[in-house]
């Protein structure tokens, strides 16, 4: 399927090039950056991502570079400066677009700044993220083409003000703008006097393994991007917090670290061992800045009992919240 996609952008970038005119309403591509974490990448991989963006939102087109680089030249011929706003001016464009894009472990993040005619003063911002799942069969080789056109998607969305600008599409061309997610940890708590449970026994790799189901449950979500765990750890790292403990709950530097990386969701739960099992809660924040500090509110709350000392049980149950919880968010 992504093959598909970049063909298709591919074509339209062929079929832009071979017009001599354009069709308003125009944006003209001034910058795109590749920022952090995408050292040795050429910038053309981000131009074409902003370009499939734009034109299979029916929208808007895109500048195609040849006329671009022939207003150029014909400026530089009369003297004048090749400015984004003089070539945008001799095209009659509708905005000129500036981008970066920035990669951390598996995430990618694409900014996108129109500035709108007839001035080219007013702008509009938009930041979009997606997560890199795919990678070549031969060499294991991140690929990261298809997560800059579903960030910049996201992002150009925003920028035009219209949440469902991609919504009539097949996948994986239907992105909507989504707000980053991370799963915390599952706090471990038992009650003297009952026997006692493997799952309590072995908390570093049960409470590893329900996180791992929370987030693979959580990233079919169409509404969040949802923070893998290798990219997660990564960004503890950045606080020196080597071995996070998945069976403890989050502490505020954690919450710090993930609310400086722009992650504005946090799923976090309990798992209270009780007469009749094990009481399991899974809880849904948005973090919020309060002074100096990161202040969760809890959005929403699903409980359940795992009856039985199973991990298959454990993991139904995790996964089976989870899906409330999201999937019960407008």
């Amino acid at each position: 399927m992504w093959l598909l996609v970049l063909a298709l952008g591919s074509l339209l970038g062929n079929l832009c090039q071979a017009n001599d005119s354009i069709s308003p309403p125009a944006i003209l591509i001034a910058q795109a950056r590749l920022g952090a974490g995408f050292a040795g990448f050429g910038a053309q991989k981000l131009e074409a991502a902003i370009t499939l963006a734009v034109e299979v939102s029916g929208r808007y087109t895109v500048v195609p570079a040849l006329q671009r680089d022939s207003v150029i030249e014909a400026l530089q011929r009369e003297g004048l400066a090749p400015t984004a706003r003089a070539v945008a001016q001799r095209l009659g464009c509708t905005a000129i677009c500036f981008a970066l894009a920035e990669r951390f472990v598996h995430l990618v993040r694409v900014e996108l700044v129109l500035r709108w005619a007839p001035e080219y003063e007013s702008e509009s911002r938009g930041v979009g993220y997606a997560l890199a799942r795919y990678a070549r069969v031969s060499s294991g080789e991140p690929l990261y083409d298809p997560a800059l056109l579903e960030a910049t998607q996201r992002a150009f969305a925003l920028c035009v003000g219209d949440s469902t600008l991609y919504a009539t599409h097949e996948p994986p061309l239907r992105v909507y703008p989504a707000p980053l997610l991370a799963v915390s940890s599952i706090s471990y708590s038992e009650e003297p006097g009952l026997p006692p449970w493997q799952l309590f026994r072995q908390k570093v790799v049960s409470s590893y393994d329900a996180v791992l189901n929370a987030i693979d449950t959580a990233r079919h979500h169409p509404r969040f991007v949802v923070c893998d765990i290798d990219t997660r750890d990564s960004i503890y790292a950045l606080g020196r917090l080597r071995e996070p403990e998945n069976y403890n709950p989050p502490t505020a530097s954690e919450l710090e670290l993930l609310a400086n990386m722009g992650i504005e969701y946090l799923l976090a739960g309990s798992f209270q061992r009780t007469s009749e099992g094990a009481h399991l809660r899974m809880e849904l924040y948005r973090l919020s800045r309060v002074g100096q500090a990161i202040a969760p509110e809890l959005i929403a709350a699903a409980d359940t009992t795992v009856h039985g000392d199973s991990v298959p049980e454990f993991r139904r149950a995790v996964r089976k919240l989870v899906g409330q919880l999201l999937w019960q968010q407008p």
